[in-house]
Formats: structure tokens, C-alpha cells, sequence
């Protein structure tokens, strides 16, 4: 495992170009702060200076990447005879999309403290900011909610990527989902006035976790007509089937 996780991340940096995803995730908040003065406040700087949407969609660009590129290039046939098992293949791309995730989180967040420092210096991250806490627990907050929906996003783009064969149309799927939220919203509370069981629809449940910790259970209950605890059950099925989904796509996939 150690040997395919070496690979992975040689082919991250080599073929992706991660460092510069990376470098793309540290300038961002520094460049919207910097050029932006209505960008200096709370609930801009929570969202790590708005760059959390750049995290997410390079996120879900390198996940479909990972996958569409070994087929693409033909690359799964050298690790396949090389005794590694599709599992173990499959569980390396889980492994570096996650540390992925963490490096754009960890380089954005580092920018935006950065930006503040410069362009905000009396900015007081301990001030207290409602029911979220103070800045830095928001901070840690809206980071929670952006990788939730990454891993939900992530997953449906795995396994649309093994279904078509496709990134472009993975990737594509992936931007309406994170850009196309509002819509998502519209369509998913029709479906719902139309057949209450719909609540326990993906998407309805997607929309949910996006608000995890923005609003107090009592209210999410209300809005989502379930409790919280039913909501991130609801979500844990649907991750588990989807990479689930993903995962018998991949291991019967031609080469």
C-alpha cells in the first residue's frame, strides 16, 4: 500500500500539477481580501475569504482525475500487474483524495489567516459571532460543511466517472452540484410537497448537511422535517452505496 500511495502522489504532482491546485488555494484568499474591502468581515473571512467554492470544486476536479486518467493513460495496467489488487488500487485514490482535501483545506485556511493579518490586522478572530461560536470555530465550522458535501459530491463523481468512462462529464456533474445549490434546493422542496417520503431523497439530504452547524438542531429538524441524527444516518447510507457503487464499477472495469 505504501508503494501505491508513493505513485499516487507522484502522479498527483505529475500529471495534476497539484502543487499549483495548492498554491491556487493559498493565493485565493489572499488575492478576494486583498482586492475586496467589503471581503473584510466575519462572514467572509469564516468562509476562508470565499475561497471554500475553489476548494471544492479543484476537490472534486482531482477526484474524477484520479480515476478517468488510469483508464486514460493507460497506467491501471502496470499497477494491476504488479499484483496490486482494484481494492487496493480503489482504497490508494480514496487515501489521496482525502489528504487532498486536507492540503487545499489546510493551504486556504493558512491564506486566509495570512490575508487578515495584512489587510484586516484589528480583525478579532475570539469575538464572539452567535450560535456558531467565535471565528475561528466558524471557520472550523464551514470547513466541517464544505468537506461533508466533498465526500457526498465526491462519491457520485467516482462512480458517474466509472459509469461513462468520463471525467469531463464527472466534473461537469460535480460543478452543477456545488454552483447549482439554490436550484437543487427549489426542485428538491417540489419533489417533496408532491410526496413527503421524497424527504429522504440525496439531494434533500445533501442540502441538509450543507447547513450541519450553521443552524440549531431544533430548527433543522423543523426545516428538514427529520431529526439531525436521521439526517447524518440518512447521509451515511447514501455515502456507503455510492462508494460502494463506485467500487464494483471499478473492479469489473475493462482495461
Amino acid at each position: 500500500m505504501l508503494t501505491l500511495m508513493k505513485q499516487e502522489y507522484y502522479k498527483a504532482f505529475k500529471q495534476n500539477r497539484l502543487y499549483i491546485w495548492l498554491i491556487l488555494g493559498f493565493i485565493f484568499p489572499i488575492a478576494i481580501i486583498g482586492i475586496f474591502k467589503s471581503t473584510r468581515t466575519a462572514g467572509s473571512i469564516i468562509n476562508l475569504g470565499q475561497s471554500l467554492i475553489y476548494v471544492e470544486m479543484a476537490g472534486i476536479i482531482i477526484t474524477a482525475l484520479s480515476i478517468s486518467q488510469e483508464f486514460g493513460f493507460g497506467t491501471i495496467r502496470p499497477l494491476l500487474s504488479r499484483r496490486f489488487s482494484r481494492g487496493e488500487v480503489f482504497i490508494s485514490k480514496l487515501l489521496l483524495n482525502i489528504s487532498v482535501y486536507i492540503g487545499l483545506f489546510l493551504s486556504a485556511f493558512i491564506g486566509t489567516v495570512l490575508a487578515t493579518a495584512i489587510f484586516a490586522p484589528k480583525y478579532d478572530f475570539s469575538q464572539k459571532l452567535g450560535y456558531i461560536g467565535n471565528s475561528w470555530q466558524g471557520m472550523m465550522i464551514s470547513i466541517m460543511d464544505v468537506a461533508l458535501q466533498m465526500i457526498f459530491v465526491a462519491a457520485l463523481v467516482l462512480m458517474v466517472t466509472n459509469m461513462v468512462k468520463s471525467s469531463g462529464a464527472a466534473i461537469g456533474l460535480g460543478v452543477v452540484m456545488i454552483v447549482a445549490t439554490p436550484i437543487i434546493s427549489v426542485i428538491s422542496l417540489k419533489l417533496i410537497d408532491l410526496a413527503p417520503i421524497l424527504k429522504w431523497n440525496p439531494f434533500n439530504i445533501y442540502l441538509g448537511i450543507a447547513s450541519l452547524g450553521q443552524v440549531k438542531p431544533s430548527i433543522m429538524a423543523q426545516i428538514m422535517d427529520m431529526s439531525q441524527g436521521a439526517m447524518i444516518s440518512a447521509y451515511l447510507i447514501y455515502i456507503v452505496l455510492m462508494y460502494g457503487i463506485a467500487y464494483l464499477i471499478f473492479r469489473k472495469r475493462s482495461v
